[in-house]
């Protein structure tokens, strides 16, 4: 039996989407007689006939309909691919602002970066950090990393992971406090611009108003409780990073949010920004199933 190859399959994926052999020849830049030629080979090969050809063009017929949805998958991951040896080929050049959060920033983009120059000795990042998700979506910059439910109406991405967020505190603190429910503790709570954040509702629904200190960053609130001035929900993330913190309870009934890599939708298409896309969801996809995911 002939053999199946995506170089047979995107001459039916081109005439189903071109309407006619002579659009389709145009897209894929062969000539009219080729395509025939290779849809004809293909339907004999394999005993089917995928189109009737009608009056206004190429029509798909029930059989070959059913592979429409698979061709067009098939046609995005081929996109992907060139793109991706475009960039490794020609390298991504030129200045690009990344806009994300003080954890991602300090606890996992350095590495990142670094594998970034390495392959790309041209490129210059920008990071720009922000704990307030407006800021990140005005920052004007090229790629964003963030967390959230799902991405505003201006972004376009990929979600390539889950926050997920316990309780810690310091040995010393846990000791000295025992076994004290949840509410009697010290907590280390979220600043006012912080509050509307996952971390910030859920102590607003489930511990009293017992906070000492507060702040809009997760960096500053594990260094508190890193002090033993109370507990503190973070990042899983960012709790493993320390030596200093142990998880209080278990992780029932605690929240979790996603993790996004994104731009704004102006700037899909471009051939650098999209190769970055792709570098850091695939970096950062790695750190989340490894169980290091941030916000």
């Amino acid at each position: 039996m002939h053999k199946l190859r995506w170089d047979d399959l995107q001459y039916v994926h081109a005439v189903a989407e071109q309407g006619s052999l002579s659009a389709a020849s145009r897209a894929l830049g062969v000539n009219h007689a080729t395509v025939l030629r290779r849809i004809a080979l293909l339907e004999a090969s394999r005993e089917v006939k995928l189109f009737d050809r009608q009056k206004d063009g190429y029509r798909l017929r029930p059989e070959g309909r059913a592979l429409l949805a698979s061709l067009k998958l098939m046609d995005h991951a081929s996109a992907r691919i060139r793109r991706s040896l475009d960039s490794t080929a020609k390298g991504i050049e030129g200045t690009f602002r990344l806009a994300t959060t003080d954890t991602i920033a300090c606890l996992l983009l350095p590495d990142h970066l670094e594998n970034l120059r390495q392959m790309h000795p041209n490129v210059n990042i920008e990071v720009a950090v922000s704990n307030d998700p407006i800021d990140l979506s005005l920052s004007g910059a090229e790629i964003l990393v963030r967390p959230g439910p799902d991405l505003p109406p201006e972004l376009s991405g990929l979600k390539i992971g889950t926050v997920e967020f316990g309780v810690f505190g310091s040995p010393d603190y846990l000791a000295r406090t025992g076994e004290q429910p949840l509410r009697a503790h010290k907590w280390l709570g979220t600043a006012p611009g912080f509050a509307g954040s996952t971390v910030g509702e859920w102590q607003l629904s489930n511990v009293e108003n017992r906070r000492e200190f507060s702040a809009d960053s997760f960096l500053m609130l594990a260094a508190m409780a890193e002090r033993g001035l109370g507990l503190a929900m973070l990042p899983v993330f960012v709790a493993q990073k320390s030596a200093r913190l142990v998880a209080f309870g278990g992780r029932a009934g605690l929240p979790s949010t996603g993790l996004w890599v994104a731009t704004h939708k102006d700037f899909r298409q471009q051939r650098d920004i999209e190769a970055l896309l792709e570098f850091f969801a695939g970096a950062l996809r790695r750190d989340t199933r490894e169980g290091a995911t941030a916000s």
